[in-house]
């Protein structure tokens, strides 16, 4: 027997055996591992969503809030105007009265009469059907008994169209009805509509005795008996001049339009539910019980039939222990989440204060049944088994090609193994030196081909992401050169900007320039900010600095030249829904006035050292690149005295974040400005950048450009 064979035998049993002894072990293992994998995958999926449902009850609170923060301020509105109306001295314009009769004649009816499936009715088969409304005029409804003796009154209030249009025109189009009541029974309703029952009297619907009963502004959910749709309404008293109440004035909207149901719904699954909700003293028993405010989701009939009374509803939690761990949980903290049946399907509950506070115990409430979670865990688990599964089959079959390669390198020998192997060496040493056209032509016939297939195929890619690399770094360098290489000289002026990207390269723009106005001494700074950043973003920049630089020097207004650009822009970012913010500050130094247009961009910071006092260049306009049609404002001001500094900035600024997720903030922003505002344009500039590094840390998440102007 030769030494070949004998070697082959031994190393035959010396790695068969340990083999198949590790195979079966790890087997088992594997197994046992799959199992406590798919478990505990099970529990962080489980826990992941109940966050990430914490979360979005948290976004749809901020949404609401800002939302309610509208909706008040458009009441507080309306309500002033129906005051300035009613105690008018002087003889207002007179205007066509529409009252409900007059919707269902054709001859009668305001000429934009439409059918709407926004409002619905009730036909007498119980079928919902679109109703005819006017958004162009309102309805008004006077009582039986005295409709001579308010009709003059009726045409005064006609004046509140108007403020109608705009309260109902604004607000994201959130409003669903616009309307108030007087203490004399004269009803004004819009958009206009013909649907009142006989007998209406807005005295005795809900929004009006809870508001006159709470004296002050105050949140309610209705049936709307025009449509028999539940609602929900905030009323505010209105007063005369002498302070005495005289009616009521209230928005009504839907509540999962309010509540963004269609959102959650489509994040989330379709049986998500929502609500409004606060705790209170349950009347039946003097328990703890949450109160329904408003439901993002339609009634039951039961509910519905308390809508419509008006008295309170309570969220249903079969668990009293359970319930008040819920309202304990939500007094304690803001937001949270926990584990409960609704109606007595296993559930994620999620909770969330409003930022700022509506009312200091009314919270959002998600409910989302855990089917949704455990057919997402059941896959996520069987995907574990499988992966699991095929780490077995995949270390068998390796531990089979390993024994295959040991019996080859007992049989053949190692010399023919190794002769590969240094071929390889020698092309990793060649390609480490920058050599990138080595390929290795060798060829065994066994698994060392893959290996050497690997190289050849990675070779070009290294290449590859070598050029990107260069290209990338020579990307940055251009975008570099684009942005002023040192502040000019302005007269009058002391500048100083710069641009610190968070990529290799950014969407933010910061530029100044001489402008084609009259004059010698009219110079532009221009700050903007392309939505996301990165390669895509730094492209649109160079677009948008050439555009700008362009229609600079043309001899048109500040605002014409930026509604000039828009229109250019357009085109470019119609299909991407890309956009630019800008903020766009002319200097007239012969007449030391300043002109400046802002487009979608945070206000310029103005500071005053003399009086120390602080305020912003605000103004009216969107972002360009998003309607084409759409025309700038300009707005001036006279410059201010020697010293005066104004900063204009990117939100990279106030909201960066450092490690415990605090934003740095306008607040320290103007900190920073006050305590350095006797230092030049340059050391301002660099005091900020450097509050804001120290803050943030090493991680930068956003873009940075920053623009000082001080005026000497």
């Amino acid at each position: 027997m030769s030494i070949r064979i004998k070697f082959f035998l031994v190393l035959l049993v010396f790695s068969l055996i340990p083999l198949l002894t590790i195979t079966i072990s790890s087997r088992q293992s594997i197994n046992r591992l799959g199992d406590n994998l798919a478990e505990d995958v099970r529990a962080h999926l489980t826990e992941t969503i109940s966050q990430d449902l914490t979360r979005s009850a948290q976004v749809s609170a901020n949404a609401i809030g800002n939302e309610v923060a509208n909706l008040q301020l458009s009441l507080r509105y309306l309500a002033s105007a129906v005051t300035q109306i009613l105690d008018s001295p002087d003889e207002l314009p007179r205007r066509t009265v529409y009252t409900p009769e007059s919707f269902k004649d054709p001859s009668t009816a305001p000429p934009d009469l439409v059918m709407s499936w926004r409002y619905t009715r009730l036909t007498d088969g119980g079928v919902q059907m679109p109703s005819a409304v006017s958004t162009g005029h309102p309805v008004a409804v006077l009582p039986p008994n005295r409709q001579s003796a308010l009709w003059p009154q009726a045409q005064r209030l006609q004046n509140l169209t108007p403020v109608f249009r705009d309260i109902y025109n604004l607000n994201n189009g959130l409003a669903y009805r616009v309307y108030v009541g007087l203490e004399n029974g004269l009803h004004v309703s819009f958009p206009g509509h013909g649907n009142y029952e006989s007998g209406f009297d807005p005295r005795q619907r809900p929004w009006f005795m809870d508001t006159l009963n709470n004296g002050k502004l105050t949140w309610l959910s209705h049936m709307d008996s025009s449509t028999q749709n539940v609602v929900f309404t905030v009323g505010v008293p209105i007063r005369d001049r002498q302070d005495r109440v005289v009616g009521v004035g209230a928005i009504d909207f839907l509540p999962d339009e309010f509540m963004k149901m269609d959102q959650l719904q489509a994040q989330w699954s379709r049986d998500t539910l929502a609500f409004l909700v606060t705790p209170v003293i349950h009347p039946s028993d003097n328990s703890q019980g949450l109160q329904i405010i408003a439901a993002g989701t339609p009634l039951e009939k039961d509910q519905t039939e308390t809508a419509e009374t008006g008295e309170a509803r309570y969220l249903e939690i079969d668990d009293d222990a359970q319930q008040l761990a819920l309202i304990a949980a939500m007094q304690a903290a803001n937001n949270g989440h926990m584990e409960m049946p609704y109606k007595g399907i296993p559930s994620i509950w999620a909770y969330a204060r409003f930022e700022p506070p509506m009312d200091e115990g009314l919270r959002i409430v998600l409910v989302v049944p855990q089917t949704v979670i455990e057919s997402l865990s059941e896959q996520v688990s069987n995907n574990v088994l499988d992966q699991t599964y095929y780490i077995y089959r995949v270390t068998g079959i390796t531990a089979v090609l390993l024994l295959v390669l040991v019996l080859l390198v007992g049989w053949i020998g190692t010399r023919t193994i190794l002769r590969p192997l240094y071929a390889m060496l020698d092309a990793w040493e060649r390609l480490s030196t920058g050599d990138f056209s080595i390929r290795i032509d060798y060829r065994s016939g066994d698994e060392r081909d893959t290996l050497i297939e690997a190289f050849n195929d990675i070779v070009p890619r290294l290449e590859a992401h070598w050029n990107l690399s260069q290209s990338m770094e020579l990307a940055r360098q251009i975008q570099r050169n684009l942005l002023p290489d040192q502040a000019p000289e302005l007269p009058g002026l002391d500048l100083a900007g710069d641009s610190h990207y968070c990529d290799e390269t950014g969407g933010d723009y910061y530029d100044v320039f001489k402008t084609g106005s009259p004059g010698e001494k009219c110079f532009a700074v221009a700050v903007g900010d392309i939505s996301g950043h990165g390669v895509a973003s730094a492209l649109l920049m160079t677009t948008a600095r050439a555009m700008i630089r362009s229609i600079s020097i043309l001899e048109e207004d500040t605002a014409r030249r930026i509604t000039l650009m828009n229109r250019l822009l357009y085109p470019d970012t119609t299909d991407t829904g890309d956009f630019l913010t800008l903020f766009y500050l002319e200097f007239d130094m012969a007449q030391r006035q300043m002109h400046w247009v802002r487009a979608g961009h945070d206000p310029a910071i103005l500071y005053n050292p003399g009086d120390d006092r602080f305020s912003e260049l605000n103004g009216d306009g969107m972002a360009l690149g998003i309607e084409e049609e759409y025309h700038f404002k300009a707005y001036t001001m006279p410059l201010g005295l020697p010293g005066q500094v104004i900063v204009i900035g990117t939100d990279g600024i106030w909201e960066a974040h450092n490690p415990q997720r605090e934003m740095f903030g306008k607040d320290r922003l103007r900190a920073v400005i006050r305590h350095h505002h006797h230092l030049d344009a340059h050391a301002i500039k660099d005091a900020v950048f450097n509050a804001v590094a120290e803050f943030t840390g090493p991680d930068q998440d956003d873009d940075i450009t920053l623009a000082v102007i001080k005026v000497l």
